[in-house]
């Protein structure tokens, strides 16, 4: 293949997927030498070294051309089918900079840092502090006593991830109710991260009120409001639309076992042949191994995968996350639904709520899920919007109220107009689309109409 040809075509995926025109213009940009100097594609790692040696440009530069490369070849891999020859990390990369201790997991704090004062940058201005105990050796103290707990890799994962801007900001540990009301308030998050935030805190200093001997009125956190969201959820006529925009038979696969096995992206990504039984399947879940039921009809759908190893695959390999990401969205964007945060989850929740509106028990669907508190599965037990909205019409407390007539949603047989006229006056009116009258559908089929032809 030529290489021109390669990085158009690269070029045009990237248009695809959304990528801003200057996004697009930087990675022509860093690889147009390429271009000129190997008009056929290179398929060697040494080809790829020489050409990086070659940079006349500042380490920092050729740190950048290496990264659009591996952006370059990655695409290639995952939708060519060429095998990228770009290793892993280049011999000639962008140079480590001296920065603040940003990993907590191999940070070491002196012998003496935690008695002498300490220095805190607050807001750019040096604050001193002093205190017993450093904020560094706290965090790792607590998430060391999680581990023995047997918390997930992933729970731990995000408690470094939330403690890096706190041991940043100070250093040693604030032992006022300020400094954490200050903290709180420089995130430039959202309020539900910012609740989860407040949450790991709250954590934190319970766990040194009983090791550490830390008074218990000493530090009282602040609350964080915690903004109440609505959730998308897929309607039943939704869920069985999707069936009918699937390509091949990958992606009926998918849809299927999403649905039926109310799984995380990740856990359907991992699933290997040997662990698909014809009852249920076992998959890497976020705390272990769990056991997920699965019908007949997933069953003979899966077994058809593969004999052995990776179920979903992309150019023969198992599938990554974000490519199942772009999957279910573009299946998505085919069956006309629109808005955000159209992947795989937004399948789980929904599988959940028609779970609990079919009648299914909440203990049940909590091991299914696979959590690990019932209160986080107590958010599929409240009635979904759609519930709400039908208890609505037929109540009708202001109908009863007022004495007005009972209206009706109602569709045409013949050409699909909605209208919501009284139900008294349904078989006597016309449809505004194709003329028809009192040939009318309603939600409980009290209308009585024919459907066409």
């Amino acid at each position: 293949m030529e290489t021109r040809e390669a990085l158009t075509r690269f070029l045009l995926k990237c248009e695809e997927r959304g990528l801003s025109p200057e996004t697009r213009r930087k990675y022509q940009s860093y690889l147009r030498h390429f271009v000129d100097e190997h008009p056929d594609l290179p398929t060697d790692t040494d080809t790829i070294n020489q050409f990086l040696k070659k940079r006349k440009e500042t380490p920092g530069h050729r740190g950048d051309v290496f990264k659009q490369l591996q952006a370059f070849y990655s695409y290639l891999e995952q939708f060519e089918g060429i095998k990228s020859p770009v290793p892993p990390r280049g011999s000639i990369g962008r140079p480590r900079k001296a920065k603040p201790v940003t990993n907590l997991a191999s940070a070491q704090l002196g012998e003496t840092s935690a008695l002498e004062k300490q220095k805190n940058s607050v807001g750019g201005v040096l604050e001193s502090t002093n205190t017993s105990i450093s904020t560094l050796d706290a965090i790792e103290a607590f998430i060391k006593s999680r581990k023995s707990q047997g918390v997930s890799e992933i729970t731990v994962k995000d408690y470094y991830s939330l403690f890096k801007p706190f041991v940043f900001k100070y250093q040693a540990l604030p032992l006022t109710v300020e400094p954490i009301e200050e903290f709180l308030a420089s995130l430039q998050v959202g309020l539900e991260r910012r609740w989860t935030y407040r949450r790991a805190l709250v954590a934190l200093y319970h766990f040194l009120e009983q090791r550490k001997k830390i008074p218990k009125d000493l530090v009282i956190i602040p609350p964080v409001k915690r903004p109440r969201k609505v959730r998308r959820v897929l309607t039943e006529e939704e869920l069985r639309g999707l069936f009918a925009f699937t390509q091949d038979f990958q992606e009926k696969a998918i849809l299927t076992f999403l649905i039926d096995g109310k799984v995380r992206a990740s856990e359907l990504v991992s699933l290997d042949r040997e662990k698909v039984f014809p009852d249920h399947v076992t998959v890497d879940g976020k705390t272990d191994e769990r056991e997920v039921p699965i019908n007949p009809e997933t069953y003979a759908t899966l077994v058809q995968l593969a004999a052995s190893g990776p179920l979903f695959r992309t150019n023969g390999r198992r599938m990554r996350r974000d490519y199942l990401r772009i999957v279910i969205n573009r299946l998505m964007k085919r069956a006309g639904l629109k808005g955000k945060k159209l992947g795989p989850h937004i399948l789980r929740h929904s599988a959940s709520v028609q779970h609990m509106m079919f009648g299914g028990d909440l203990m049940s669907l909590k091991e299914e899920l696979g959590h690990t508190q019932v209160s986080t599965t107590q958010i599929y037990a409240e009635l979904a919007s759609t519930q709400v909205k039908e208890i609505h019409q037929k109540v009708n407390v202001l109908g009863k109220i007022t004495g007005q007539s009972e209206f009706e949603r109602a569709s045409c047989y013949g050409c699909g107009q909605e209208v919501v006229v009284e139900f008294v006056k349904l078989k006597e009116t016309k449809c505004p689309g194709c003329g028809q009258v009192g040939n009318w559908h309603t939600p409980n089929h009290r209308a009585g109409g024919q459907p066409h032809g």
